[in-house]
C-alpha cells in the first residue's frame, strides 16, 4: 500500500483520478489502509479536494475511512466535518450522496460529531436538501439512493441529540419526512424516515401534536398495509406505538378509524404457531391494548360486525403462547368496562372459563405468570361489577380467595377487588366470608404487609367495609369481626378526601358496627373521634360531613376528657352558625342538646 502515498495527490493532476480510484479500492479492502492515509498526510489533500470537481470521490474515500472509530476521532480533530457540510449546500445530487455518507459515518455513535454538524449549520443544510429533493412518482434508482443517504445520515446525526433534533424540526423536517412517507416506495427510505419521526416524538407534546395535524396516523397506516418489508413494518409500529403519541385519545381514535386494529391483529396472528412473540408482535399487542382502553373505541370495536375482537382475544387466551394469553385477557378486560358490554361478554360461557383456565396454567417464568394472571384477574374483576356476570363468577369465588392469600401483591390487589365486587349485593356470600375469621385477618393485615402498594391500600379496606355492610350481623358476630382489627383499617377509608365515595363506604361500615356493638370502646380507642374531626371542615363533601356528625352523635355519650369535649364543642359551635349546610346544622344542634 505504501507506494500509493509517496506522491502528493494535488501535484499530479494527470493521474489524480487513477490515484483516487486506487485509494478508494485500498480503503474498501482494508480498513487499516485508512490509518496509513492519515499517517502519511493524505487526509489534508483529500480535504482540499472537497472543494474541487473531484469532491465526490474524495468524500467517498472519507466515508469509507470513517467506518473506523479511530479514524472518526481523527477526522473530527482534523476538522473534516466543516468542508463536508459546505459540500451539502448546493452540490449536485451525486456529490451530495457521498457527502451524506461521510457525515453519517462520522457521526455514528459520536455526540461530538453531531454537535459539530449542528454548529456548522449542517442540520439546516441537510433539512433544506431533504425538502428540495422530495420523492415523486416514478422515482429512479439513483434518486432513491440519494433519498436513502439523506434520510440515513439525518437519522444518525439526530440520534440521541435533542438540540440537533429541535434544529431539524425548526427547519420543517417533520413536514418533509411526511412527504417522503407519502410518496416514496423504497423500503430503506421509508424505514429511516419513520425512525427519525419516532425519535422526534420523544421531545414531547409539541411534536406529537404537529404529527397529528399532519395526519401521521393515516399515512403510516397506509405504509403498514402496503409494505411487506419486516423492517419497515417494525418502524411503522414503533411510530404508532410511541407513548407520547399513542397516549393521546385523538391518536387512538385515528388509529381505529384508519383500520389499524385489524392490521395489528393480522401481525399478532402470524406468531400464533411460534413459541414466543418477537418485538413487532409485542409492539402490535401494546398498541392494540392501549387503543381499546379508550372507552369510546371499545364500544365501536364491540359493535363492529366486520371485526370480531372478542373472538380474536379468546383465540389468544386459549392458545399456548404466554404473551398472547396476557394480551387476550387485557383486551377482554378493556372491553368489559361498561355494564352492557359486561353482560354481553358474560353471556359467553367460554369467556369466563378461558380466563379462569389462564389462572391454572403453568408459565415459563414467575414474571410471565404474574403478568398473565394479573391480566386475567383484571378482566374477571371488570366482569364482576356487572350483575349478570356475578351469577357466572360467584361459583368460582374459592379460586379468587386463594389469590388473596398469595405473596404476589399485583395478584392480591386484583383478587381483593374482584371478591369485593362479587360480595356487593349478595348478603349470603358476605355473611359467609365475614364469618371466616382467618380470611378477615388476612385482609386486615394486607395494608401493613404491602405498605407501598396503593392498590392494596385502597382495596383491602373497601372489601372489609363491604363485608361489614352487606353481611347479616348480630352483636356477637360484629364483636368477633371487630376483634380481628378491622376498625383502624376501615377508619383509614374515611380520610381519603379525594374520594368521597370511599369515605362514605367507610363511615357506613363504622355506623353499622356502632349500631350493633354494646360497648363502643373498641371503636373509640381506634381514634374514631379524631377521624370524625377531619371530616367536619367546610371543604369536606356534605354527605361525608353528615355521616361523621352522625358517628359523633352515636358515641357522644361515651366521649371523655376535657380536651376532647372542648374540641367537640368548638366544632359544634362553628357548624351551628353555618347557614349553607342546614342538615349539618340541625344534627349539630341535636348533639349539643344531648350533651346538655
Amino acid at each position: 500500500m505504501a507506494e500509493l502515498f509517496k506522491a502528493p495527490l494535488v501535484r499530479r493532476p494527470s493521474v489524480i483520478d487513477q490515484h483516487l480510484a486506487q485509494l478508494l479500492q485500498a480503503v474498501c479492502i482494508e480498513v487499516q489502509a485508512g490509518n496509513e492515509l492519515i499517517e502519511d498526510g493524505i487526509l489534508s489533500q483529500l480535504i482540499e479536494l472537497l472543494d474541487t470537481d473531484r469532491a465526490e470521490r474524495a468524500a467517498e474515500i472519507i466515508a469509507e475511512m470513517a467506518k473506523s472509530e479511530d479514524n472518526r476521532i481523527t477526522f473530527i480533530q482534523q476538522e473534516v466535518i466543516p468542508p463536508l457540510v459546505n459540500l451539502v449546500q448546493g452540490s449536485a445530487p451525486h456529490v451530495l450522496r457521498q457527502a451524506c455518507r461521510a457525515l453519517g459515518n462520522m457521526c455514528f455513535e459520536s455526540q461530538t460529531g453531531r454537535q459539530i454538524v449542528f454548529t456548522e449549520g449542517g442540520v439546516a443544510a441537510l433539512a433544506i436538501r431533504l425538502r428540495e429533493l422530495q420523492p415523486r412518482e416514478n422515482t429512479s434508482k439513483g434518486e432513491n439512493d440519494i433519498h436513502y443517504m439523506l434520510c440515513g445520515s439525518l437519522h444518525t446525526i439526530c440520534m440521541d441529540h435533542e438540540e440537533v433534533q429541535r434544529e431539524a424540526i425548526s427547519h420543517g423536517m417533520v413536514q418533509s419526512l411526511m412527504e417522503y412517507l407519502k410518496h416514496s416506495t423504497d423500503p430503506t427510505v421509508l424505514r429511516f424516515s419513520l425512525n427519525i419521526i419516532s425519535t422526534f416524538f420523544d421531545l414531547g407534546d409539541q411534536i406529537t401534536d404537529m404529527a397529528f395535524e399532519l395526519n401521521t396516523v393515516p399515512i403510516v397506516a397506509k405504509i403498514l398495509k402496503s409494505q411487506e418489508d419486516e423492517s419497515v413494518r417494525e418502524a411503522a409500529v414503533d411510530v404508532l406505538g410511541n407513548y407520547n403519541f399513542l397516549s393521546k385519545p385523538l391518536t387512538q381514535m385515528q388509529l381505529y378509524q384508519s383500520g389499524v386494529l385489524s392490521i395489528l391483529v393480522d401481525i399478532i396472528n402470524t406468531s400464533l404457531d411460534e413459541s414466543a412473540c418477537d418485538a413487532l408482535d409485542r409492539s402490535a399487542c401494546e398498541i392494540l391494548v392501549v387503543v381499546i382502553s379508550h372507552d369510546g373505541i371499545a364500544q365501536l370495536v364491540f359493535e363492529d360486525t366486520n371485526f370480531d375482537m372478542v373472538a380474536e382475544a379468546l383465540r389468544w387466551l386459549n392458545g399456548y403462547q404466554e404473551h398472547l394469553k396476557g394480551t387476550g385477557a387485557v383486551v377482554i378486560g378493556n372491553l368489559a368496562t361498561s355494564d352492557l358490554r359486561c353482560a354481553a361478554l358474560a353471556s359467553n360461557p367460554q369467556l369466563v372459563d378461558s380466563l379462569l383456565a389462564a389462572l391454572h396454567c403453568d408459565y415459563s417464568s414467575d414474571e410471565m405468570m404474574a403478568k398473565v394472571k394479573h391480566a386475567a384477574l383484571s378482566a374477571l374483576r371488570n366482569l364482576s361489577i356487572c350483575e349478570t356476570a356475578k351469577k357466572t363468577l360467584r361459583p368460582h369465588l374459592p379460586i379468587l380467595l386463594s389469590y388473596i392469600r398469595s405473596d404476589m401483591p399485583m395478584l392480591i390487589f386484583k383478587a381483593v377487588a374482584c371478591v369485593r365486587a362479587l360480595v356487593r349485593g349478595s348478603k349470603a356470600i358476605a355473611t359467609d366470608l365475614a364469618s371466616d375469621k382467618q380470611l378477615v385477618k388476612v385482609v386486615v393485615e394486607l395494608p401493613d404487609r404491602f405498605k407501598y402498594h396503593s392498590g392494596i391500600q385502597g382495596e383491602a379496606p373497601r372489601l372489609l367495609s363491604t363485608l361489614i355492610v352487606e353481611a347479616t350481623q348480630t352483636s356477637e358476630t360484629i364483636s368477633e369481626l371487630v376483634s380481628t382489627g378491622v376498625v383502624p383499617v376501615v377508619l383509614k377509608m374515611t380520610q381519603t378526601k379525594e374520594y368521597p365515595k370511599i369515605q362514605v363506604e367507610g363511615w357506613l361500615a363504622i355506623q353499622k358496627i356502632l349500631n350493633l356493638l354494646k360497648d363502643h370502646e373498641a371503636v373509640l380507642s381506634a381514634g374514631v373521634f379524631s377521624s370524625c374531626e377531619e371530616c367536619l371542615s367546610d371543604e369536606t363533601n356534605p354527605n361525608v360531613r353528615i355521616l361523621a356528625l352522625n358517628i359523633i352523635r352515636m358515641v357522644s355519650g361515651s366521649l371523655k376528657g376535657k380536651e376532647t369535649m372542648d374540641a367537640l364543642k368548638k366544632h359544634l359551635a362553628r357548624l351551628l352558625t353555618n347557614e349553607e349546610d342546614i342538615p349539618a346544622q340541625q344534627l349539630a344542634k341535636e348533639i349539643k342538646e344531648s350533651l346538655n
